[in-house]
Order: structure tokens, then C-alpha cells, then sequence
């Protein structure tokens, strides 16, 4: 062949080809974000919200007619899911040496070189799911530009998903974080009594994670309370010591770190989602918390021609979340591969989530 492997493959060496950038982006969440899911049909998702009561019964004499009362609330909503469908086109020489038969290691290499190229078009799809549960998790909504392109805040933003988080659950969580971490003798273990007091009474829900950023570690640390307490538990000072990181059911919390969580944007800059700051508490993520909706797409599972739209129709198959498929064209002769996915992260509860700013 006139051109060599390196040409035709790109930056091919001995020992082959080297990844210079690992792919996807970091997952430091609990699995449970990625395993609950439910399906709907197309792009509109539906839950229901109970409420329960934490009212007593009201005391009545002995014999007297019973006292009526209102049935509890319930509350349908709405939400309209996540669309993004892209597609690649092959490089011709890529596919020309695919089909060359008179050398097999280059044709394994065009072969490998396919799939490889597949895998990192599909990487974008599970980045875009996995970014958007920690925008959801850090800002309480999801923000696009006019392009669609993914933004780690709202400035500039055409399109947004808000989940309805509170601004009482934000920030110094209404008056909760009364003094700054950073501060020696602040009362962190009294603020975290006190916020699980909060949860108690807004919704009964007991938090258990707290999703922490970069500066969390070193604020504890020095703290005159925690160090009180680290004292008097060795086996967990001794966890806090061997990994720098905070040691799990430390004042009653699984302690998350999530400062590595980032993707990269339309500009190839890096953009963090949680503040160095930061610290979001959750309850236990299940099934009454939250879920992953996924919704449905017609993706055609062959491209004959047919008599008429209805086998026409026949031909297409209705696929639930991801979904990919592959098409030959002519001008030039290649081939083109789509990737779309229908789906949206859904926060049920938004009063169990406290989005925190350590530092006022």
C-alpha cells in the first residue's frame, strides 16, 4: 500500500497505540445513581409524590362520634427527559483498510481502530449522564447553552432543568452554618446535629451522605471539636490519618469526596462541579428518592426499501435509554455511526437534599 500504517492509523508506535488522555470522566458516586431506572414512552416522564402526616390524633371522650378529617395530599408531576443524538463519520482510508484482505495484522488494526473509535463516541453519551448527576447533586438543576452544550452554571444558559431545590436547603442552609469551617472553634459536629434536626422535621428522611469538596478534610481536621472527638476514637482518627480523606460515620455521615468530579467542556476547559467549599447531604439514594428516567426512541434496524411507510415503519425497532446504529453512504463510500440517548436524572424529594457553603 502506498501509504504506511502510521498515516492510515494515526499515532501508531511498537508497542501500539497509546492513549494519551484516559477516557470518561471520574464516577465517585454511590452505584445506586446509575442502577435505579425506570422506562417510559418517549420523551415525558411521570412520578407521583405522597405526603404524610406528622400530626397526632386528636383526643375524644369515650363513646363520642368519631372526628372527621381530610385525606392526605398527592401530587402528580411532569418532566420532560434529556435528549442528544450525534453522529461520526469513518475515515474512507480507515474503512479501505478494513477491507483489505492481503494483510491481516493491518486489517486487525483498522478493525481495532474502529472499535476503539465506537467506544470514546459512546464515552461522550455515559459522560453526559453521569455530568448531569452531579449538576443535579451540586447546583439542584442542569444548564445548556443554546447549542446544547453542557454549563457548570447557569450563566449563559438557553435551556434548564431545575429540580426544585430550595434556597432554604442552599448556602448557609437558613441560618444552620452560622459560622464559617474554616474557623478553628467553630461547632461543626452542633451544626451537623442540627441539620439532621432540620431533615427530621422537613420530611423525616435521616440524611446519610455527605458529598464533600477539596478544602472539607483539611477544615475538620483542624477543628478544636473534631480533634476533641478524633481523641477519643483512636480506630477512626486512625482512618482519618491513613487515607486524608473523612473516614465513614464520622458524626453519623458516609463522608463522600467528589472534589475529582469535573468534565470537559465545549472549549476543552475543565469545569468542576462541587466548590471547594461544598458539602451536599442526602439521604439514602433509593428507588423513594430517585431514580434515572429513561425514555424511547425509534432506531431503524435495516435500510432495504421498501413498498410502503408501514413496512417501512416494521423495520424500525423502539429502544429504551442508549442506543446506537450504523449507516453506509456514498459520497465518499464510508460509513456514518449515530449514538443518541433519551433520559433524565430525577430528584423526587428536593427537601431531603442540602446544598451547603461551609464558608460564609
Amino acid at each position: 500500500m502506498s501509504k504506511t500504517l502510521e498515516q492510515l492509523l494515526g499515532y501508531v508506535y511498537l508497542t501500539g497505540i497509546i492513549q494519551r488522555i484516559k477516557t470518561g470522566i471520574p464516577d465517585v458516586l454511590p452505584s445506586a445513581f446509575s442502577t435505579i431506572k425506570k422506562q417510559v414512552l418517549g420523551d415525558a416522564g411521570r412520578y407521583t409524590q405522597t405526603f404524610g402526616t406528622r400530626k397526632t390524633a386528636r383526643r375524644a371522650e369515650y363513646g363520642a362520634p368519631a372526628v372527621k378529617q381530610e385525606l392526605l395530599g398527592i401530587e402528580v408531576k411532569d418532566v420532560k427527559l434529556l435528549h442528544a443524538l450525534e453522529k461520526i463519520t469513518m475515515n474512507p482510508l480507515t474503512l479501505q483498510l478494513l477491507r483489505s484482505y492481503d494483510s491481516y495484522d493491518l486489517q486487525k488494526m483498522g478493525i481495532d481502530e474502529l472499535n476503539r473509535q465506537q467506544l470514546e463516541f459512546k464515552q461522550r453519551f455515559d459522560n453526559l449522564r453521569l455530568a448531569a448527576v452531579y449538576s443535579m447533586l451540586s447546583l439542584g438543576a442542569i444548564y445548556f447553552d443554546g447549542s446544547g452544550n453542557l454549563l457548570p452554571t447557569s450563566s449563559g444558559a438557553k435551556v434548564t432543568v431545575d429540580f426544585g431545590v430550595s434556597a432554604n436547603n442552599q448556602s448557609q442552609l437558613n441560618g444552620i452554618i452560622t459560622a464559617s469551617w474554616a474557623n478553628f472553634n467553630t461547632d461543626i459536629p452542633g451544626q451537623l446535629r442540627a441539620l439532621k434536626q432540620r431533615a427530621a422535621q422537613l420530611t423525616g428522611y435521616p440524611l446519610k451522605y455527605a458529598f464533600y469538596g477539596k478544602s472539607i478534610p483539611s477544615y475538620l481536621s483542624q477543628n478544636n471539636y473534631v480533634l476533641d472527638y478524633l481523641s477519643r476514637n483512636p480506630p477512626v482518627a486512625q482512618k482519618f490519618l491513613d487515607q486524608a480523606e473523612l473516614p465513614d460515620n464520622l458524626f453519623g455521615y458516609t463522608w463522600v469526596p467528589v472534589y475529582t468530579a469535573f468534565y470537559t467542556d465545549a472549549d476543552g476547559s475543565n469545569q468542576t462541579f462541587f466548590g471547594d467549599d461544598t458539602v451536599v447531604f442526602t439521604p439514602e439514594i433509593d428507588s423513594t428518592i430517585y431514580e434515572v428516567i429513561e425514555g424511547s426512541y425509534q432506531v431503524p434496524s435495516s435500510f432495504n426499501a421498501t413498498q410502503n411507510m408501514a413496512a417501512a415503519l416494521a423495520s424500525m425497532k423502539t429502544v429504551h435509554g442508549q442506543f446506537s446504529y450504523g449507516v453506509p453512504v456514498h459520497d465518499p463510500p464510508t460509513v456514518e455511526m449515530f449514538y443518541g440517548d433519551t433520559f433524565l436524572p430525577v430528584y423526587k424529594i428536593p427537601d431531603t437534599i442540602f446544598q451547603a457553603d461551609v464558608t460564609p
